[in-house]
């Protein structure tokens, strides 16, 4: 975790960097610039707002008798410490705000005059040899009405040095930069070791979790993204050791059911080899002995095929209309031969949206977990209803009932309740387990009301079409 958090630390200090070299260069390295391009152009704006207002008065004579543009000229010229000339069409001083009277400097102006009077706006630095100083010159020619040039504006204005402002500028930015990154560098450890220290719990669970460790827990409290991660894994480890236990029960269960019915095929295939081979009465009675305990033995593995498929989703379930009466009638009719069972159903039809294979295998555990614990005189019936957009099957029988306290684990997988006064269960205890988890693939209600002596009624329902 140290690499996650250097990388955060890195690139929150390069962030910070990057802002101080920005603030450097816009503040000291372009400040000069920046300058003098704002103030140069505030200049220029203003010349051309005089350039229109002569433009406006038809000459350049009418003009300068126009006080209140003069008198912003001459306003804004006192404020920003400027030399302001105006020419005539032949080059005459017509007006003069300056303070410049070296002749090499006026001189230099001369040509710029000209040049204003062919048309030409002048943009140029002139240097003042005497004083060593640089002046920033604008000259622009001054049109009449009819578009002809009847004289020009020659502004001056001194390049201000800003080395001063820039060195005050550039001591406060050592002090700043300096606590930015004495800042940045402790706020970005905190913030990196806020970060990686879940990181680390979550990835120490995580290989905990892949040594099968499976009660490890993570007690982190954010309600970020990496808190849902960790609540994520905590929900992960709590699954994992629910199915690692249910794996080790079922393991444990199968070999139990398995052991049975293989000692008996075992201990009766080895009596009729080396005793009971010669003698026909009990050689059958035991064949047939063999041959029950094959079939117990072949639908345990059939029910943990059924289970293990639904459970891992392998087979997925093929949803069509169909007609529950129908298979409730096909269901009961494999029942004939055993036991008659009663089909209450007041109407002819009940279409219902489903998978109509694994219903029908609902209702053949549900029918004949409802015979194997009823006696043969008790009776045993299907009812069809329908029930606010839903069609409910309900099995029921006249059985002794299970008891209160056995109800919330007959869906469990092997659990077994007692059908007969010698207290042993028949079957895989795989059945309602079945059933369970095919109405939990359907996503449909289903459930179980049982009383002592009255007998116990299964039911489920499915989505009317």
């Amino acid at each position: 975790m140290k690499g996650i958090r250097m990388k955060l630390w890195s690139w929150l200090m390069l962030l910070v960097i990057a802002v101080l070299v920005l603030l450097w260069l816009f503040q000291v390295v372009f400040l000069e610039q920046f300058y003098h391009l704002m103030h140069f152009r505030r200049i220029e704006l203003q010349v051309e707002s005089f350039a229109e207002g002569v433009r406006e008065e038809s000459a350049v004579i009418t003009a300068l008798g126009n006080d209140a543009l003069i008198g912003e000229l001459e306003a804004f010229a006192a404020a920003v410490n400027l030399n302001v000339e105006i020419y005539d069409e032949y080059g005459n001083t017509l007006y003069q705000q300056a303070m410049i009277t070296e002749h090499m400097f006026r001189r230099s102006l001369g040509s710029i005059v000209a040049e204003a009077l062919s048309g030409e706006t002048i943009r140029t630095n002139i240097a003042h040899m005497r004083f060593d100083s640089e002046y920033r010159v604008f000259a622009m020619p001054l049109v009449n009405q009819a578009g002809l040039i009847d004289g020009c504006i020659v502004v001056t204005s001194p390049i201000e040095p800003v080395k001063e402002a820039t060195d005050i500028i550039m001591q406060q930015l050592i002090y700043i930069t300096l606590i930015l990154l004495a800042l940045a560098s402790a706020i970005a450890l905190g913030l990196s070791k806020q970060f990686s220290r879940p990181i680390e719990q979550i990835s120490k669970a995580a290989k905990s979790i892949a040594k099968g460790h499976f009660d490890v827990r993570l007690d982190i409290k954010s309600n970020d993204e990496i808190g849902q991660l960790a609540q994520d894994v905590n929900e992960m480890g709590q699954s994992l050791g629910q199915i690692d236990r249910l794996r080790k029960e079922l393991i444990g269960n199968v070999s139990h059911e398995l052991r049975t019915p293989l000692s008996i095929i075992r201990g009766y295939a080895e009596t009729l080899r080396d005793v009971t081979g010669d003698h026909p009465e009990k050689r059958n009675q035991q064949l047939e002995i063999i041959i029950s305990e094959s079939e117990r033995l072949a639908h345990l593995i059939e029910d943990v095929l059924s289970v293990s498929q639904l459970e891992s989703d392998s087979v997925p379930l093929e949803m069509t209309p169909f007609d529950v009466l129908e298979t409730v009638k096909a269901t009961v009719n494999r029942f004939e031969v055993i036991k008659t069972i009663e089909i209450i159903a007041p109407e002819a039809s009940y279409e219902a949206l489903g998978d109509r294979k694994r219903i029908e295998q609902v209702l053949y555990n549900l029918i004949g977990n409802a015979i194997s614990h009823t006696a043969m005189t008790d009776a045993v019936s299907v009812q069809i209803s329908r029930h606010n957009g839903f069609i409910e099957t309900s099995i029921m029988d006249k059985g002794k009932g299970i008891p209160e306290d056995q109800l919330k684990f007959i869906w469990d997988r092997f659990h077994q309740v007692s059908n007969d006064a010698s207290g042993k269960p028949k079957g895989s205890g795989l059945g309602l387990a079945i059933v369970k988890a095919i109405m939990e693939k359907h996503q449909m209600a289903y459930g179980v009301s049982s009383k002592l002596g009255e007998g116990t009624t299964f039911w489920f329902r499915l989505k009317e079409v």
